[in-house]
Protein backbone atom coordinates (compact mmCIF):
# COMPACT_ATOMS: atom_id res chain seq x y z
CA UNK A 1 0.00 0.00 0.00
CA UNK A 2 1.50 3.24 -1.02
CA UNK A 3 2.10 5.83 1.90
CA UNK A 4 -0.49 8.33 0.50
CA UNK A 5 -3.09 5.45 0.72
CA UNK A 6 -2.31 4.89 4.26
CA UNK A 7 -2.66 8.21 5.28
CA UNK A 8 -6.27 8.26 3.35
CA UNK A 9 -7.35 5.07 5.37
CA UNK A 10 -6.70 6.17 8.55
CA UNK A 11 -8.21 8.86 7.81
CA UNK A 12 -11.14 7.73 7.07
CA UNK A 13 -11.45 5.45 10.18
CA UNK A 14 -10.88 8.45 12.20
CA UNK A 15 -13.62 10.33 10.14
CA UNK A 16 -15.43 7.00 11.31
CA UNK A 17 -15.91 8.33 14.74
CA UNK A 18 -15.71 12.00 14.29
CA UNK A 19 -19.25 11.38 12.52
CA UNK A 20 -20.38 9.73 15.51
CA UNK A 21 -19.75 12.60 17.52
CA UNK A 22 -20.70 15.15 14.77
CA UNK A 23 -24.14 13.75 15.19
CA UNK A 24 -24.81 13.70 18.70
CA UNK A 25 -23.25 17.52 18.61
CA UNK A 26 -26.29 20.66 18.27
CA UNK A 27 -26.11 22.30 15.11
CA UNK A 28 -26.20 26.36 14.97
CA UNK A 29 -28.17 27.37 11.88
CA UNK A 30 -26.65 30.50 12.39
CA UNK A 31 -23.14 29.36 11.52
CA UNK A 32 -21.82 29.02 7.82
CA UNK A 33 -18.42 26.83 7.74
CA UNK A 34 -16.32 26.77 4.68
CA UNK A 35 -13.69 24.01 4.91
CA UNK A 36 -10.27 24.10 2.06
CA UNK A 37 -7.77 21.72 1.84
CA UNK A 38 -5.78 23.75 -0.27
CA UNK A 39 -6.71 27.09 1.08
CA UNK A 40 -10.10 29.38 0.28
CA UNK A 41 -10.16 28.89 -3.11
CA UNK A 42 -12.09 28.60 -6.72
CA UNK A 43 -15.82 27.90 -5.90
CA UNK A 44 -15.84 28.11 -2.14
CA UNK A 45 -13.96 31.91 -2.63
CA UNK A 46 -16.34 32.83 -4.55
CA UNK A 47 -19.18 31.98 -2.72
CA UNK A 48 -17.56 33.16 0.67
CA UNK A 49 -16.86 36.56 -1.19
CA UNK A 50 -20.19 37.10 -2.35
CA UNK A 51 -21.39 36.41 1.10
CA UNK A 52 -19.44 39.09 2.62
CA UNK A 53 -20.24 41.74 -0.20
CA UNK A 54 -24.08 41.27 0.37
CA UNK A 55 -24.14 40.97 4.16
CA UNK A 56 -24.54 37.76 5.20
CA UNK A 57 -21.82 38.38 7.96
CA UNK A 58 -24.48 40.74 10.13
CA UNK A 59 -26.31 37.88 10.45
CA UNK A 60 -24.47 34.55 10.53
CA UNK A 61 -20.75 33.98 12.00
CA UNK A 62 -19.14 33.31 8.76
CA UNK A 63 -15.71 30.87 9.42
CA UNK A 64 -13.53 29.65 7.07
CA UNK A 65 -11.28 26.35 7.93
CA UNK A 66 -8.47 26.48 5.14
CA UNK A 67 -5.00 25.39 5.06
CA UNK A 68 -2.48 28.52 5.07
CA UNK A 69 -5.25 30.47 6.87
CA UNK A 70 -3.22 33.22 7.99
CA UNK A 71 -2.47 33.93 4.44
CA UNK A 72 -6.28 35.47 4.19
CA UNK A 73 -6.52 37.81 6.65
CA UNK A 74 -7.41 40.73 3.77
CA UNK A 75 -10.74 38.86 3.54
CA UNK A 76 -11.98 38.97 6.90
CA UNK A 77 -14.80 41.13 7.86
CA UNK A 78 -16.80 41.82 10.96
CA UNK A 79 -18.46 38.55 12.48
CA UNK A 80 -15.83 35.92 9.90
CA UNK A 81 -13.08 34.71 11.35
CA UNK A 82 -10.44 32.03 9.85
CA UNK A 83 -8.78 29.14 11.51
CA UNK A 84 -6.44 26.06 11.04
CA UNK A 85 -8.09 23.08 9.67
CA UNK A 86 -7.28 21.42 13.16
CA UNK A 87 -9.33 23.92 14.99
CA UNK A 88 -12.19 23.73 12.50
CA UNK A 89 -12.70 20.20 13.39
CA UNK A 90 -15.18 21.87 16.27
CA UNK A 91 -16.60 24.50 14.39
CA UNK A 92 -17.47 21.93 12.11
CA UNK A 93 -18.92 19.79 14.57
CA UNK A 94 -21.89 23.04 16.04
CA UNK A 95 -21.94 24.52 11.84
CA UNK A 96 -25.44 24.17 9.97
CA UNK A 97 -24.17 24.70 6.62
CA UNK A 98 -20.72 24.11 5.32
CA UNK A 99 -19.22 24.37 1.98
CA UNK A 100 -16.34 23.04 0.03
CA UNK A 101 -14.99 22.12 -3.60
CA UNK A 102 -11.17 20.73 -2.85
CA UNK A 103 -11.06 18.08 0.28
CA UNK A 104 -12.88 18.35 3.52
CA UNK A 105 -12.90 16.43 6.79
CA UNK A 106 -13.63 12.67 6.81
CA UNK A 107 -16.75 13.46 8.56
CA UNK A 108 -20.44 12.75 7.06
CA UNK A 109 -22.91 15.33 7.52
CA UNK A 110 -25.91 15.01 10.67
CA UNK A 111 -29.13 15.27 9.91
CA UNK A 112 -29.78 18.50 11.19
CA UNK A 113 -26.57 19.95 9.07
CA UNK A 114 -26.24 20.71 5.40
CA UNK A 115 -22.66 20.22 4.00
CA UNK A 116 -22.58 20.99 -0.11
CA UNK A 117 -19.45 19.97 -2.52
CA UNK A 118 -19.26 22.66 -4.27
CA UNK A 119 -16.07 20.97 -6.42
CA UNK A 120 -14.22 22.83 -9.02
CA UNK A 121 -16.18 21.91 -12.28
CA UNK A 122 -17.91 20.09 -14.72
CA UNK A 123 -15.71 17.32 -15.53
CA UNK A 124 -14.86 15.75 -19.09
CA UNK A 125 -12.34 13.74 -18.23
CA UNK A 126 -13.33 11.24 -15.57
CA UNK A 127 -13.17 11.65 -11.63
CA UNK A 128 -13.78 10.38 -8.11
CA UNK A 129 -15.78 7.20 -8.85
CA UNK A 130 -14.69 7.21 -12.45
CA UNK A 131 -11.03 7.60 -12.57
CA UNK A 132 -8.31 5.16 -12.35
CA UNK A 133 -6.32 4.57 -9.04
CA UNK A 134 -8.40 6.74 -6.99
CA UNK A 135 -12.20 5.11 -7.69
CA UNK A 136 -11.87 2.78 -4.40
CA UNK A 137 -11.78 5.65 -2.15
CA UNK A 138 -15.11 7.23 -0.23
CA UNK A 139 -15.87 10.84 -1.69
CA UNK A 140 -19.51 10.76 0.43
CA UNK A 141 -18.56 13.42 3.09
CA UNK A 142 -21.75 16.08 1.73
CA UNK A 143 -25.42 16.19 1.62
CA UNK A 144 -25.64 17.54 -2.00
CA UNK A 145 -22.94 18.07 -4.61
CA UNK A 146 -23.81 20.52 -7.59
CA UNK A 147 -24.49 19.67 -11.34
CA UNK A 148 -24.52 22.96 -14.09
CA UNK A 149 -27.21 20.96 -15.78
CA UNK A 150 -29.38 18.38 -16.26
CA UNK A 151 -27.13 16.37 -18.58
CA UNK A 152 -24.70 16.51 -15.63
CA UNK A 153 -26.85 15.38 -12.89
CA UNK A 154 -26.64 11.63 -13.28
CA UNK A 155 -22.77 12.10 -14.00
CA UNK A 156 -21.95 13.59 -11.17
CA UNK A 157 -24.25 11.39 -9.32
CA UNK A 158 -21.35 8.35 -10.69
CA UNK A 159 -18.36 10.31 -10.27
CA UNK A 160 -18.94 10.61 -6.23
CA UNK A 161 -21.45 7.33 -6.00
CA UNK A 162 -24.86 8.94 -4.62
CA UNK A 163 -28.18 9.04 -5.48
CA UNK A 164 -29.36 11.79 -8.48
CA UNK A 165 -31.56 12.87 -5.59
CA UNK A 166 -28.65 14.31 -3.80
CA UNK A 167 -27.25 16.68 -6.95
CA UNK A 168 -28.23 20.24 -7.04
CA UNK A 169 -28.97 21.53 -10.28
CA UNK A 170 -26.79 24.82 -9.77
CA UNK A 171 -24.45 26.61 -11.66
CA UNK A 172 -21.26 26.93 -10.22
CA UNK A 173 -20.48 30.22 -8.33
CA UNK A 174 -16.81 30.89 -9.82
CA UNK A 175 -19.05 31.80 -13.22
CA UNK A 176 -20.14 34.61 -11.97
CA UNK A 177 -17.22 36.22 -11.73
CA UNK A 178 -17.30 35.89 -15.70
CA UNK A 179 -19.83 38.66 -15.96
CA UNK A 180 -17.78 41.38 -14.99
CA UNK A 181 -14.71 42.90 -15.55
CA UNK A 182 -12.54 43.20 -12.51
CA UNK A 183 -10.53 46.63 -13.69
CA UNK A 184 -6.50 46.29 -13.04
CA UNK A 185 -6.41 42.79 -13.85
CA UNK A 186 -4.31 42.23 -16.61
CA UNK A 187 -1.83 45.06 -15.20
CA UNK A 188 -1.38 43.08 -11.72
CA UNK A 189 -0.35 39.91 -13.48
CA UNK A 190 1.92 41.53 -15.73
CA UNK A 191 0.12 41.59 -18.62
CA UNK A 192 -0.73 44.60 -21.16
CA UNK A 193 -4.53 45.47 -20.73
CA UNK A 194 -3.89 46.82 -24.58
CA UNK A 195 -3.27 43.82 -26.24
CA UNK A 196 -5.91 40.74 -26.38
CA UNK A 197 -5.02 38.17 -24.55
CA UNK A 198 -4.98 34.56 -25.69
CA UNK A 199 -4.87 32.71 -22.24
CA UNK A 200 -3.47 28.81 -22.59
CA UNK A 201 -5.07 26.74 -19.32
CA UNK A 202 -3.91 22.84 -19.90
CA UNK A 203 -5.07 20.28 -17.29
CA UNK A 204 -1.89 18.19 -15.55
CA UNK A 205 -0.04 14.99 -17.05
CA UNK A 206 1.69 14.34 -13.80
CA UNK A 207 0.39 15.60 -10.16
CA UNK A 208 3.03 17.37 -8.07
CA UNK A 209 2.98 14.33 -5.93
CA UNK A 210 3.32 11.61 -9.01
CA UNK A 211 0.14 10.37 -7.75
CA UNK A 212 -1.88 10.96 -11.19
CA UNK A 213 -0.18 10.32 -13.99
CA UNK A 214 -2.35 10.72 -16.99
CA UNK A 215 0.03 10.06 -19.85
CA UNK A 216 3.07 11.72 -20.36
CA UNK A 217 4.32 15.17 -22.48
CA UNK A 218 6.97 14.34 -25.12
CA UNK A 219 7.80 17.86 -25.56
CA UNK A 220 10.78 19.67 -24.41
CA UNK A 221 9.10 22.15 -22.97
CA UNK A 222 7.19 19.98 -20.61
CA UNK A 223 3.29 21.74 -22.50
CA UNK A 224 1.58 19.99 -25.45
CA UNK A 225 2.47 21.08 -29.20
CA UNK A 226 5.50 23.60 -28.69
CA UNK A 227 8.51 21.03 -29.13
CA UNK A 228 10.87 23.32 -27.63
CA UNK A 229 11.62 26.56 -26.56
CA UNK A 230 12.73 27.84 -30.41
CA UNK A 231 8.95 27.11 -31.46
CA UNK A 232 7.64 29.62 -28.40
CA UNK A 233 10.17 32.10 -29.34
CA UNK A 234 8.02 31.93 -32.67
CA UNK A 235 5.36 32.24 -31.44
CA UNK A 236 5.85 34.97 -28.86
CA UNK A 237 7.47 36.94 -32.23
CA UNK A 238 4.60 36.19 -33.84
CA UNK A 239 2.07 37.69 -30.97
CA UNK A 240 4.10 40.79 -31.00
CA UNK A 241 4.04 41.63 -34.56
CA UNK A 242 -0.15 41.16 -34.05
CA UNK A 243 -0.69 42.84 -31.04
CA UNK A 244 -1.61 40.00 -28.30
CA UNK A 245 0.30 38.44 -25.71
CA UNK A 246 -0.32 34.63 -24.31
CA UNK A 247 -0.97 33.87 -19.90
CA UNK A 248 -0.13 29.89 -19.44
CA UNK A 249 -1.82 29.20 -16.44
CA UNK A 250 -0.63 25.73 -15.24
CA UNK A 251 -3.24 23.41 -12.97
CA UNK A 252 -2.93 23.26 -8.92
CA UNK A 253 -2.05 20.17 -9.54
CA UNK A 254 1.01 20.41 -12.39
CA UNK A 255 4.55 19.21 -11.36
CA UNK A 256 6.23 22.23 -12.24
CA UNK A 257 9.56 20.62 -12.72
CA UNK A 258 8.09 18.92 -15.70
CA UNK A 259 7.38 22.08 -17.56
CA UNK A 260 10.91 24.24 -18.99
CA UNK A 261 11.51 27.94 -17.68
CA UNK A 262 11.25 30.54 -20.54
CA UNK A 263 10.83 33.92 -20.27
CA UNK A 264 9.53 35.93 -23.30
CA UNK A 265 8.08 39.38 -23.75
CA UNK A 266 4.51 38.51 -24.66
CA UNK A 267 4.35 34.84 -23.18
CA UNK A 268 3.67 35.10 -19.05
CA UNK A 269 3.56 31.65 -16.96
CA UNK A 270 1.37 31.90 -14.21
CA UNK A 271 0.57 29.74 -11.59
CA UNK A 272 -1.91 29.89 -8.27
CA UNK A 273 0.62 31.46 -6.44
CA UNK A 274 0.91 34.03 -8.24
CA UNK A 275 -2.51 35.02 -8.84
CA UNK A 276 -3.03 34.57 -5.11
CA UNK A 277 0.09 36.72 -4.75
CA UNK A 278 -2.11 39.90 -6.34
CA UNK A 279 -5.21 38.59 -3.98
CA UNK A 280 -7.49 37.37 -6.96
CA UNK A 281 -9.19 34.93 -8.16
CA UNK A 282 -8.77 33.13 -11.82
CA UNK A 283 -11.58 33.91 -13.41
CA UNK A 284 -11.01 37.82 -12.54
CA UNK A 285 -8.50 37.16 -14.73
CA UNK A 286 -10.32 34.22 -17.39
CA UNK A 287 -13.01 37.33 -18.09
CA UNK A 288 -10.21 39.28 -19.47
CA UNK A 289 -9.50 36.30 -22.35
CA UNK A 290 -10.10 37.25 -25.91
CA UNK A 291 -9.76 33.71 -26.79
CA UNK A 292 -9.02 30.62 -24.78
CA UNK A 293 -6.64 27.50 -25.69
CA UNK A 294 -7.22 24.17 -23.08
CA UNK A 295 -7.40 20.73 -24.13
CA UNK A 296 -10.03 18.44 -21.09
CA UNK A 297 -10.00 21.06 -18.30
CA UNK A 298 -13.37 22.03 -17.70
CA UNK A 299 -12.49 25.65 -18.14
CA UNK A 300 -13.82 25.59 -21.23
CA UNK A 301 -17.65 24.37 -20.46
CA UNK A 302 -17.22 27.69 -18.27
CA UNK A 303 -15.48 29.56 -20.65
CA UNK A 304 -18.77 28.84 -23.13
CA UNK A 305 -20.84 31.50 -20.95
CA UNK A 306 -18.73 34.07 -22.75
CA UNK A 307 -19.03 32.90 -26.65
CA UNK A 308 -15.24 33.21 -27.40
CA UNK A 309 -13.09 31.21 -29.35
CA UNK A 310 -12.01 27.89 -28.15
CA UNK A 311 -9.27 25.83 -29.45
CA UNK A 312 -8.20 22.65 -28.57
CA UNK A 313 -5.01 20.97 -27.99
CA UNK A 314 -5.82 17.31 -28.91
CA UNK A 315 -2.40 15.96 -29.84
CA UNK A 316 -2.46 13.23 -27.04
CA UNK A 317 -6.61 12.40 -26.74
CA UNK A 318 -6.23 9.02 -27.97
CA UNK A 319 -3.70 8.28 -24.93
CA UNK A 320 -5.47 10.69 -22.38
CA UNK A 321 -8.43 8.37 -23.04
CA UNK A 322 -7.15 5.44 -22.65
CA UNK A 323 -5.62 6.36 -19.60
CA UNK A 324 -7.51 8.63 -17.73
CA UNK A 325 -10.58 8.17 -19.54
CA UNK A 326 -13.46 10.73 -20.15
CA UNK A 327 -17.13 11.06 -18.81
CA UNK A 328 -18.90 10.61 -22.41
CA UNK A 329 -18.17 8.06 -24.95
CA UNK A 330 -17.41 10.62 -27.56
CA UNK A 331 -15.34 13.62 -25.74
CA UNK A 332 -15.06 15.82 -29.07
CA UNK A 333 -18.69 15.74 -29.59
CA UNK A 334 -18.75 18.43 -26.37
CA UNK A 335 -15.12 20.48 -27.65
CA UNK A 336 -16.82 22.96 -30.17
CA UNK A 337 -13.67 25.17 -31.71
CA UNK A 338 -10.85 24.19 -33.54
CA UNK A 339 -8.57 20.99 -33.08
CA UNK A 340 -4.55 21.62 -32.75
CA UNK A 341 -2.53 18.92 -32.96
CA UNK A 342 0.61 20.44 -33.63
CA UNK A 343 1.92 24.26 -33.92
CA UNK A 344 0.22 24.83 -37.41
CA UNK A 345 -2.94 23.98 -36.38
CA UNK A 346 -2.29 26.41 -32.69
CA UNK A 347 -0.72 29.48 -35.39
CA UNK A 348 -4.37 28.86 -36.99
CA UNK A 349 -5.90 29.53 -33.95
CA UNK A 350 -4.56 32.60 -32.83
CA UNK A 351 -5.48 34.44 -36.10
CA UNK A 352 -8.31 33.33 -36.00
CA UNK A 353 -8.66 34.34 -32.09
CA UNK A 354 -7.22 37.91 -33.60
CA UNK A 355 -9.87 38.12 -35.85
CA UNK A 356 -12.49 37.42 -33.16
CA UNK A 357 -14.19 34.55 -35.11
CA UNK A 358 -13.19 30.80 -35.48
CA UNK A 359 -16.21 30.04 -36.82
CA UNK A 360 -17.36 27.71 -34.27
CA UNK A 361 -20.37 30.01 -33.05
CA UNK A 362 -23.61 27.89 -33.31
CA UNK A 363 -21.58 25.16 -32.30
CA UNK A 364 -20.20 26.71 -29.04
CA UNK A 365 -24.19 27.74 -28.21
CA UNK A 366 -25.14 24.12 -28.87
CA UNK A 367 -23.10 22.59 -26.26
CA UNK A 368 -23.60 25.25 -24.11
CA UNK A 369 -27.30 24.57 -23.72
CA UNK A 370 -26.34 21.22 -23.14
CA UNK A 371 -23.95 22.32 -19.71
CA UNK A 372 -25.34 24.92 -18.24
CA UNK A 373 -28.67 25.69 -17.57
CA UNK A 374 -28.00 29.17 -16.43
CA UNK A 375 -26.18 31.98 -17.92
CA UNK A 376 -26.86 34.95 -15.84
CA UNK A 377 -24.29 35.22 -12.96
CA UNK A 378 -26.11 34.57 -10.45
CA UNK A 379 -25.12 31.07 -8.92
CA UNK A 380 -23.99 32.44 -5.74
CA UNK A 381 -27.49 33.51 -5.07
CA UNK A 382 -29.53 31.43 -6.48
CA UNK A 383 -27.84 28.27 -4.56
CA UNK A 384 -28.08 29.97 -1.52
CA UNK A 385 -31.97 30.46 -2.15
CA UNK A 386 -32.32 26.45 -2.54
CA UNK A 387 -30.25 25.94 0.82
CA UNK A 388 -32.75 28.68 2.13
CA UNK A 389 -29.59 31.07 3.30
CA UNK A 390 -31.15 34.06 1.54
CA UNK A 391 -31.02 37.28 3.39
CA UNK A 392 -33.40 40.17 2.76
CA UNK A 393 -31.31 43.35 2.65
CA UNK A 394 -31.94 46.41 4.91
CA UNK A 395 -31.80 49.99 4.63
CA UNK A 396 -28.13 49.47 6.80
CA UNK A 397 -26.85 47.64 3.24
CA UNK A 398 -28.04 49.90 1.12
Amino acid sequence: MKAKDLVKSLRQLAGKALTLLNRMIPKRKDTILFVGNDGLTDNSRALYVYLTEHGYHKDYRILCAVKNHESYEYLKREGTAFLSLKRGVFSYFRAGAVFYCNGTYPIKPAKSQTVVNLWHGTPLKRICKLAPNVAHYDYDYFTYVLAASPMFVPIMARCFGVAESRVLLCGHARNDLLFRRTPGVPEKLSLQSGEKLLLWMPTFRTSFNDYIRDGDCATRTGLPIFEDLEQMAAFDAWLGEHGMQMAVKLHPMQKLSDIAEFSFPHIRLLTNRDIEAQRLQLYELVAWADALVTDYSSIYFDYLLLDRPIGFTCDDLDAYGGSRGFVVDDPLSLMPGMKLRNYEDFLAFAEKAAAGDDGFGEERERVNGLVNEYRDGRNAERLLKMLGLSRERTDEDA
